[in-house]
C-alpha cells in the first residue's frame, strides 16, 4: 500500500495522498483502493494520471464517492482520484444563462450560487448535498424533475477532462450554441469513470419557478397510482413530477402506509392555482396538499429513495415505456409476495423508470432467483433492469448491467481508443469494459 501511495506523494506531496480510513469511503463495488489522491488543481489531476500510467496503476475517478457502488468490481484499483478539492464556480453568466464549474462542486452548492440570480440547474439527483458535478455527469444521476426538465445531458454544453495520457481535453464550449466537432460532453455522460477524469463542466441553466406545490394522492395499489399518473398526463395539467410509490415505500419515505401518487406543479401563482383546481376535479377525494415545509421534506425523501439500509440491500433500477409500468410493478409486487419477499417500489411514472428495493432478512437463494426473474420479466416487457446495489453474496453471480446488445462492441472500441492501457476503472462498466 505504501509503495503505491509513495509514488503519488513524490509528485503531489504527502498532503494530497491518504491511506487512512478514508480509503473505505471510496470502495468501488466492494473493492478498496490502496490510497486516495486528492489533487488541488487540474494540473495535479494530470500529474496523478501520468504517475498512474507510468507506474501501471489503475485509477477510479470520483468526487465524494457517492455512486461507486454501481457496476462491476474493477479488475484493478490502486487509487481513487477525488476531485472534491476542485470546488470553485468559475464563471456564472446570468445574462447568457450559463455556468462553468469545477467537477468537485456539489449540486446543492451550485444551485445555491445560481439561486442568487433566480436561476438553477433543474436536475434533482439523490443526495445533492454530497453529489459532485463530476459524479452527476459520470453516473448520469437525476430525480423526479426529470419528467418536466429532462436529464443532465440536456443542459451540459461544455466539458474539460483529463485523458489516460494525462492530457487536458475540452469539448463543447461556454455558449449555448456550439456545433463544431464531436459531442465529447455527451460521451462522458453515464461513462462511470471509464473514459477519463472530468475536471470542469459548463451548463445552460434556467430561471427558477416562482412557486411550487406538492400533492399526495392516495391509491389502492402502485399500479393504480401509476394509472392516475397517466390520467394526469392526458389532462391539461402540466406537472413537473409524477412519483408513484407502493405502501412499503410510503412507510420508508414517511407518508403513511398506502400506495400514492405524488404530484408536483410549478410556475407563477395563477398557474399553480389552476393546476390545483384541475387536480381537485380529477381526484374528487384522497388528495392532500403539502405545506411548504412538508413539501420540501417529502421531495427530498422521494429524491433520495432508495437509501440502502445495509450492505445486504438489493436495489434494481428498471426502465420501460410508461404505459408498461403498471403491469410490470404490479407483477413485481405479487411475485415478491409469493416468494415471501417485500419490495419498496417508487417510480418516475411519467418516464417509465422505477426503483425496487428488497427489504428485510431473506434467504440468499431466494434473493438471487427473484433478481434473475425480475431481469427476465423486465426484458420480456421491453425494458432493462440494472442492479445498482448488490449484496456481497451476489457479486460475481449477477451482472449488475445485464446489457448484451450490439452497442457493447461500440462501447469497447471507444474505451480502447481513449484508454488503451486501462488506466481508468478497468472492468467496471458494461461487459467488463
Amino acid at each position: 500500500m505504501r509503495t503505491v501511495a509513495e509514488h503519488f506523494e513524490r509528485t503531489l506531496g504527502a498532503d494530497a495522498v491518504r491511506t487512512d480510513g478514508a480509503v473505505w469511503r471510496f470502495a468501488c463495488a466492494g473493492v478498496v483502493p490502496s490510497c486516495v489522491v486528492q489533487p488541488r488543481s487540474v494540473d495535479e489531476v494530470s500529474a496523478a494520471v501520468r504517475v498512474a500510467r507510468e507506474g501501471g496503476y489503475a485509477l477510479v475517478p470520483s468526487g465524494n464517492g457517492t455512486d461507486l457502488h454501481i457496476g462491476l468490481p474493477p479488475r484493478r484499483y490502486d487509487a481513487a482520484v477525488s476531485t472534491r478539492a476542485l470546488n470553485h464556480v468559475l464563471a456564472h453568466e446570468a445574462g447568457d444563462m450559463t455556468v462553468t464549474v469545477e467537477a468537485g462542486v456539489t449540486v446543492r452548492a451550485l444551485n445555491e450560487v445560481l439561486g442568487s440570480a433566480g436561476q438553477w440547474l433543474p436536475v434533482d439527483p439523490p443526495r445533492a448535498e454530497q453529489l459532485t458535478v463530476g459524479g452527476l455527469i459520470a453516473a448520469d444521476r437525476n430525480g423526479p424533475y426529470r419528467f418536466a426538465y429532462g436529464k443532465v445531458r440536456d443542459y451540459l454544453i461544455g466539458l474539460k477532462v483529463v485523458t489516460a495520457d494525462g492530457e487536458v481535453v475540452r469539448g463543447g464550449g461556454r455558449v449555448v450554441k456550439n456545433v463544431a466537432g464531436y459531442d465529447l460532453p455527451k460521451l462522458f455522460v453515464g461513462s462511470f469513470g471509464t473514459l477519463g477524469a472530468i475536471v470542469e463542466a459548463t451548463f445552460k441553466v434556467r430561471p427558477r419557478p416562482e412557486q411550487e406545490r406538492v400533492w399526495v394522492w392516495r391509491a389502492a395499489s402502485i399500479d393504480a397510482a401509476i394509472g392516475r399518473a397517466l390520467e394526469v398526463m392526458d389532462s391539461s395539467t402540466t406537472p413537473v413530477l409524477l412519483e408513484a410509490i407502493n405502501g412499503a415505500a410510503a412507510e420508508a419515505i414517511g407518508v403513511g402506509s398506502e400506495s400514492a401518487l405524488i404530484v408536483g406543479c410549478a410556475g407563477n401563482g395563477s398557474e399553480v392555482e389552476a393546476a390545483t383546481a384541475r387536480l381537485r376535479d380529477m381526484a374528487r377525494d384522497g388528495l392532500v396538499v403539502c405545506d411548504t415545509a412538508r413539501a420540501g421534506a417529502l421531495l427530498k425523501a422521494v429524491r433520495d429513495f432508495p437509501q440502502a439500509a445495509t450492505e445486504d440491500a438489493l436495489v434494481a433500477r428498471v426502465s420501460v415505456l410508461p404505459a408498461a409500468l403498471p403491469a410490470l410493478l404490479g407483477r413485481f409486487e405479487a411475485e415478491a409476495a409469493a416468494r415471501g419477499l417485500q419490495l419498496e417500489l417508487a417510480a418516475h411514472a411519467g418516464n417509465g423508470v422505477a426503483w425496487c428495493q428488497m427489504t428485510g432478512a431473506v434467504d440468499a437463494t431466494a434473493v438471487e432467483l427473484f433478481a434473475e426473474w425480475m431481469r427476465v420479466f423486465t426484458r420480456q416487457s421491453g425494458g432493462w433492469a440494472i442492479f445498482e446495489y448488490l449484496p456481497p453474496f451476489l457479486r460475481g453471480r449477477i451482472d449488475p448491467w445485464g446489457f448484451n446488445e450490439r452497442a457493447v462492441s461500440l462501447m469497447a472500441r471507444i474505451k480502447q481508443a481513449l484508454d488503451p492501457g486501462g488506466v481508468f476503472s478497468p472492468g467496471r462498466f458494461v461487459e467488463g469494459i
